[in-house]
């Protein structure tokens, strides 16, 4: 049986096809713009290789703490499409990092969340989106810089301000810039506490594993200086950073086989 994850982040949508082994065999890529956009990009590829019955998840930037985002889609794609579920795309990284056991996932792309299971809930800090964004995040990164350098932002969208993370990352690296390395500092300690809420929460925790995800976690650099940010400033508990292998929109096309089977 054919299926299908779908991944819209903040800067990118995603869909990808999978055989009955979770290969990827198709994909499409875009802009993730309006929800109107959204949807008709993906109506119009699904129609295009035929994959309206093919069982779909959807993992949608925003989902799990906007109702009106989940309404939106089912309203407008259930009717044409074969759509098992929509979640957030936290809830589906984290899927992907730790299919449905305990662990943390931080997403640093155009936002920022931690996203962790408790008692088989699934719970998130952060990722509100303020204006300025989420702290830590690549336009919150982005606008700090932009603001301090003095050049025109009002007309960029978030993904292009979030994108000058990259160059954040990169002129702290290379050059040893000083205020991209203050900006990098003041990114892991938003980051940190992210972390410390969610520790928080739990009684006796020793150890956890967290996975990373987001443009600028490819960055070597950034996941080495947060490493050694978070060893300096949490100190009693031993924590690990990794990167998951499997994709959003793999985990994601799982549990759209996974809710097939239990509907039948």
């Amino acid at each position: 049986m054919y299926s299908i994850g779908i991944d819209r982040g903040g800067s990118y949508s995603r869909i990808s096809v999978f055989d009955s082994s979770f290969n990827e065999i198709k994909t499409h890529n875009f802009i993730s713009e309006s929800l109107e956009h959204f949807v008709k990009e993906t109506l119009k590829y699904y129609e295009s290789i035929g994959a309206q019955k093919i069982p779909t998840v959807i993992s949608c930037k925003g989902a799990m703490t906007r109702k009106e985002i989940r309404d939106y889609l089912y309203d407008n794609l259930s009717s044409k499409i074969n759509l098992k579920k929509v979640i957030s795309d936290a809830e589906g990284a984290h899927r992907a990092a730790f299919d449905e056991s305990n662990g943390f996932l931080i997403i640093v792309g155009t936002g920022s969340v931690l996203i962790y299971k408790k008692d088989g809930n699934y719970l998130i800090e952060g990722g509100k989106n303020p204006p300025d964004g989420d702290p830590g995040s690549g336009k919150w990164m982005g606008l700090k810089y932009l603001k301090e350098k003095k050049i025109e932002y009002e007309n960029l969208n978030d993904q292009k301000i979030a994108r000058y993370a990259l160059e954040i990352i990169n002129n702290a690296k290379n050059n040893n810039d000083e205020l991209c390395l203050k900006i990098l500092e003041e990114a892991f300690m938003e980051l940190n506490k992210l972390i410390k809420q969610a520790t928080e929460k739990f009684e006796n925790l020793k150890e956890i594993k967290i996975a990373l995800i987001g443009g600028a976690t490819k960055e070597k650099y950034f996941i080495d200086e947060l490493d050694k940010y978070t060893k300096e400033h949490i100190k009693n508990i031993k924590i690990e950073f990794f990167l998951p292998e499997m994709t959003t929109q793999k985990a994601s096309a799982i549990y759209a086989i996974k809710l097939t089977k239990e509907n039948k």
